[in-house]
């Protein structure tokens, strides 16, 4: 492929804007700077600044703890988070923040600091035993939540992939039982979103494709998800244009800040995209990644064509128009799922599961994890035991 090299600073200057889908979203190169106003704005003082251990060590935080304290914000931080963050560590950032007297988070990072913040912001509203109560299930109401208890949170994403900045969940390990659970609380979405791209041009080759292919699959199967929200399939369908053109391109030339502005894109729209819901991708991913602490965005990649496979007879219309979209050679199922071959190729992604350890004596275990997540229940076609089965065959052996 043609690499585009890096354009100049002030080409993608014009690609800046404040968007409100559903929070407030301060989108563009530069605006990190914002981050004292968006603290004023919401009424933080004295914020715990949740990041991860790997980003603690560079510049970045203390950077913006200096830039807050010269607005007199006061902030301190907590990086205690593993990349799977669990119930522990979510319960030792909140006794942090209480002890502190703290009264806002700002979540820094990829998809496992920005969910541990608001989690941890959970904790602090209804107490670290009380979070497991608001595991997501599908069609349920959260319990009730006096207004003023969850504190504000703002998020600063430096990643281009899950979303996290944009919703009211926070995925969390329960160590207890193995398993990933998406928590969920209106009060969860955050107040105000700082989405610079310059701060994904550190990501390696590696984070940037895992991250990137769990930003197209939520684009992917917020689409191909059963229910009728046109809005949200026109953003999926735009959000998956972007992955195509610029997700190679930021793959190949990590520097080029047009890549990042249009993969942050897609980033976003994937997420507001997945209202709808998503599907066995992620319920399996769920599945493998809480057993066998595998990238999420990797083990996504994995088993996504095996799972377009499966949902075909379902979603043969929307393919049809993804792949007349993306201009693709075919414009049928199997000209996805080419693409789609092509591109873990291209990236490095696995072929299989088998790549990842996974083995068909585990897939017992697996098929009723799957079944318990939370997005298997909007899959398109229905899951039962056999068609998990089936899939966890598929991707394990790499046959599709």
């Amino acid at each position: 492929m043609q690499v585009i090299m890096a354009p100049a600073r002030e080409c993608v200057q014009g690609l800046r804007a404040d968007w409100k889908h559903p929070t407030e979203i301060r989108f563009g190169v530069g605006r990190v700077a914002e981050l004292p106003d968006a603290c004023k704005r919401l009424g933080i003082w004295h914020p715990l600044l949740v990041t991860d251990p790997g980003l603690d060590r560079l510049p970045i935080p203390s950077r913006l703890v200096a830039a807050n304290l010269a607005h007199g914000i006061e902030t301190s931080i907590f990086s205690r988070i593993t990349s799977d963050p669990d119930g522990e560590g979510i319960a030792h950032g909140a006794r942090m923040f209480l002890k502190g007297e703290h009264d806002g988070i700002v979540a820094l990072g990829g998809g496992s600091a920005l969910d541990a913040g608001k989690a941890i912001a959970l904790a602090v509203g209804v107490g670290p035993g009380r979070i497991w109560e608001f595991a997501f299930c599908h069609g349920a109401r959260p319990p009730e939540v006096r207004k003023g208890l969850i504190p504000p949170i703002i998020t600063i994403p430096t990643a281009a992939g899950t979303g996290a900045e944009v919703n009211a969940n926070a995925v969390i390990t329960d160590a207890e039982n193995h398993v990933k659970r998406s928590l969920f609380h209106p009060d969860l979405l955050p107040g105000i979103v700082i989405a610079d791209p310059t701060m994904t041009r550190s990501l390696t080759p590696l984070l940037t494709a895992a991250t990137g292919m769990d930003a197209l699959s939520h684009n992917l199967e917020a689409l191909c998800s059963p229910g009728f929200s046109p809005m949200l399939d026109a953003i999926a369908l735009q959000g998956l244009r972007y992955a195509k053109d610029w997700l190679p391109v930021a793959f190949h030339n990590q520097r080029n800040l047009q890549a990042r502005v249009y993969t942050m894109a897609s980033s976003i729209m994937g997420a507001i995209a997945f209202d709808k819901g998503l599907g066995a991708m992620h319920a399996m991913a769920h599945a493998v990644g809480a057993l066998f602490k595998t990238h999420h965005g990797r083990t996504i990649g994995t088993v996504m064509p095996y799972v377009l496979r499966f949902n075909q007879r379902k979603i043969k219309g929307k393919m049809e128009e993804v792949a007349r979209f993306l201009d693709l050679p075919r414009h049928d199922c199997r000209g996805v799922v080419d693409w789609l071959l092509g591109l873990r190729v291209e990236l490095g992604i696995p072929a299989n599961l088998g790549e990842l350890g996974v083995r068909m004596n585990d897939i017992p275990t697996l098929v009723d994890r799957t079944l318990a997540d939370a997005n298997a229940a909007t899959n398109p076609v229905p899951l039962d035991a056999r068609g998990v089965e089936r899939l966890f065959r598929w991707s394990i052996l790499g046959t599709v």
